[in-house]
């Protein structure tokens, strides 16, 4: 039942302040470094959608701080915050700035136990792809990068689910409460990814950015941050 939450939630990908500049073609969202903001408020008014237990502070406890928009895993629970409707054409890559202050105990994709305290997804195109269930809406091909603790870097999984048109990356190790910025060649790691599979889309459809927990032993927490998140297009 948790696989089927988790995958309900991220059919529904995700939002940010989205801003289109001229050249160079950049999609830029800025997540608010100032803690007197409204989280919910602002990211309502950016077109953010709270999925699953982001929307449930006994869950997960949303703020702005130094760091950017903040999430604080406070019990295990799987939350996701959701923009759709994108139209990204002619994608580049994508640059996070992000980090990790706790990492939840014992997760890590090498070993199975698929959970992480950031995660952010990329969707591409509108092709649906099965999502191995009849209790699950197929998706778009998408590539989810997150950060883990011990994950080898590099490494691609396929999750219990969406296995023709999902994977998913570790991008880094960062220490806890180290802010990096991650460079990703979406196009490259498209093909990596899916090989001869499934063609290269033309578009950015939709992003999403999630933390889960929901897999781990009661009373595990994490807190992970991301400061801005930059689509750069032709």
């Amino acid at each position: 039942m948790k696989a089927i939450c988790r995958w309900l939630a991220v059919f529904l990908m995700f939002s940010s302040t989205g801003v289109l500049l001229g050249a160079p073609h950049k999609t830029v969202w800025n997540f608010p470094q100032d803690p007197r903001t409204d989280v919910q408020t602002w990211l309502k008014q950016q077109g953010f959608v709270l999925k699953k237990g982001a929307a449930d502070s006994a869950q997960f406890q949303l703020s702005c701080t130094a760091d950017g928009l903040t999430i604080h895993a406070v019990k295990p629970a799987l939350g996701l915050i959701v923009k759709d409707g994108l139209r990204i054409s002619g994608f580049q890559t994508l640059t996070l700035r992000w980090g990790v202050r706790q990492y939840p105990p014992k997760a890590n994709w090498d070993a199975g136990v698929h959970n992480e305290p950031l995660m952010v997804y990329v969707f591409f195109g509108d092709q649906r792809y099965s999502s191995d269930s009849i209790f699950i809406p197929n998706s778009p091909a998408f590539i989810g990068f997150y950060l883990g603790q011990q994950d080898k870097v590099g490494g691609g999984h396929t999750g219990r689910h969406f296995t023709t048109g999902g994977r998913y990356v570790c991008v880094a190790n960062p220490p806890p409460g180290q802010t990096i910025t991650s460079e990703i060649d979406l196009a490259a790691e498209f093909r990596k990814a899916f090989g001869k599979t499934i063609p290269l889309p033309a578009f950015i459809s939709g992003i999403s950015i999630e933390s889960d927990t929901s897999d781990l032993d009661s009373g595990s927490e994490s807190v992970a941050f991301i400061r801005s998140l930059v689509i750069t297009s032709r």
